[in-house]
């Protein structure tokens, strides 16, 4: 039985999906809402430290990561020829050991 092409599984799969979206949904609500009544419990000065301490602290991170990396980016070994973008596409001489690379447009037909 391909269940792929008939209504039932369309209607079964959109039923699905009606109730994933409502379940993501009423998470959201609830994490929304224990975080709202978490954070006005604070005066509306404790709000602004907390604010200005979050905004110095993401800066210092970003700041801090252009100048000293935090994960390195191996290097690549350089045993490739680069492609010779315009030049038509021919055989290397005999003596001329790796062949040189050609992008699609320059290829003779």
């Amino acid at each position: 039985m391909n269940l792929s092409n008939s209504k039932a599984s369309a209607h079964l799969s959109d039923k699905v999906a009606a109730s994933l979206a409502k379940r993501i949904i009423n998470i959201q609500l609830y994490f929304s809402a224990r975080l709202n009544k978490w954070f006005n419990a604070y005066s509306l000065r404790q709000k602004k430290q907390i604010a200005i301490a979050i905004a110095l602290l993401t800066s210092i991170i970003l700041i801090s990561s252009s100048f000293c990396s935090f994960y390195t980016i191996p290097k690549l070994t350089q045993n490739y020829t680069s492609a010779h973008i315009g030049r038509a596409s021919e055989f290397p001489d005999p003596h001329f050991i790796k062949r040189q690379l050609t992008d699609s447009l320059t290829k003779k037909k």
